[in-house]
């Protein structure tokens, strides 16, 4: 039934489409229509990136693209969109680690909790062998292509319970996304991993159904995660990037000149969206710790240190190039 009402939702706003595959007519040029889905909430840094995609494309293009955005989850979960893009029910997305955990898990380190200590080392790993690996994985495994990544800023723990140090995760119910390595690491020090829709988080942590999540700050703020979890844990254990891709059929059946146009205006996009993230996240803090909001700061060494364990433990299930180069990173901490 979801599904239905999906479709009928894109096909009442996409009136102008007449054909299969995203693509249309109007005023004698061909018109390549794409519905967007985003999972994320409206008023984030990654939303405010789409929105410039969106206008700066469909003005660049001189009216042969238009973009349809659908935050808020509007047409589904980021496990239903993967699904969409997957086979063309839409023609892009936007998605966190839940792309590659899905499709690339045994060759993107940079999904492992606590390996890696900034955005910069994020990027290296991308842009490496490993990115080329990642990117034929997802091509292959999920028909799709990465056109562009953005940042969404460390990731950080949240919960209703002080938590200082390491042994403070024993035992503690925190709410995940569906990833191995994730439940793995998070396992491995002491708390119980629950998968949980990001639309059902807000009343599972009101209800005490989880005690905890973890999500950049931006995700905290748009969700008023801070209104049943009021300690903010500063473990900045992932440097998570958000993936932008597109449909690899309706990609390859665009004119050459417009599959350019659409990668260099995601990546522009993408890259504004970095260029801004450190003041939105500044400014977020700022007004959560005027709200009574309490930041706890932590020795993160510490925890990287308690997490080596299930880290290796993840190193196991990957490609073997992949996991000389984790093990090298650990034994380099």
């Amino acid at each position: 039934m979801k599904k239905l009402i999906v479709i009928a939702m894109i096909a009442l706003i996409s009136l102008s489409v007449v054909t299969a595959g995203g693509q249309g007519e109007a005023s004698g040029k061909k018109v390549y229509e794409i519905n967007f889905g985003i999972h994320t909430s409206s008023g984030s840094n990654e939303v405010y990136a789409l929105e410039r995609f969106k206008e700066n494309l469909e003005a660049a293009s001189d009216g042969q693209f238009s973009v349809k955005l659908f935050p808020n989850a509007a047409l589904g979960s980021e496990l239903e969109n993967l699904e969409q893009v997957k086979t063309g029910e839409i023609q892009m997305a936007i998605f966190g680690d839940n792309l590659t955990g899905q499709l690339a898990a045994r060759y993107d380190s940079t999904i492992i909790p606590f390996l890696y200590e900034s955005l910069q080392d994020t990027y290296d790993v991308l842009e490496s062998d490993i990115g080329e690996m990642i990117n034929n994985a997802v091509l292959q495994n999920g028909n799709q292509i990465i056109v562009a990544y953005q940042s969404r800023g460390a990731r950080n723990l949240t919960t209703s319970r002080n938590v200082t140090k390491p042994s403070d995760i024993a035992g503690l119910k925190l709410r995940i996304p569906e990833i191995a390595s994730w439940v793995t690491v998070w396992r491995s020090l002491g708390a119980n991993p629950t998968p949980i829709a990001l639309a059902e988080v807000y009343s599972a942590l009101q209800t005490g159904v989880v005690d905890g999540q973890e999500n950049p700050f931006d995700l905290i703020n748009t969700n008023k995660f801070y209104e049943v979890n009021n300690n903010i844990v500063l473990t900045q254990h992932l440097w998570g990037v958000f993936k932008w891709t597109i449909n690899a059929d309706f990609y390859n059946n665009l004119p050459e000149d417009l599959k350019d146009l659409l990668v260099e205006t995601a990546r522009e996009a993408a890259a504004w969206g970095d260029e801004r993230i450190q003041q939105h996240e500044d400014n977020i803090r700022a007004n959560l710790e005027s709200m009574g909001v309490n930041f706890v700061d932590v020795d993160k060494s510490a925890f990287q240190s308690a997490a080596a364990p299930g880290i290796r433990a993840v190193a196991e299930t990957m490609d073997p190039a992949v996991k000389e180069k984790i093990l090298a990173v650990l034994g380099a901490k």
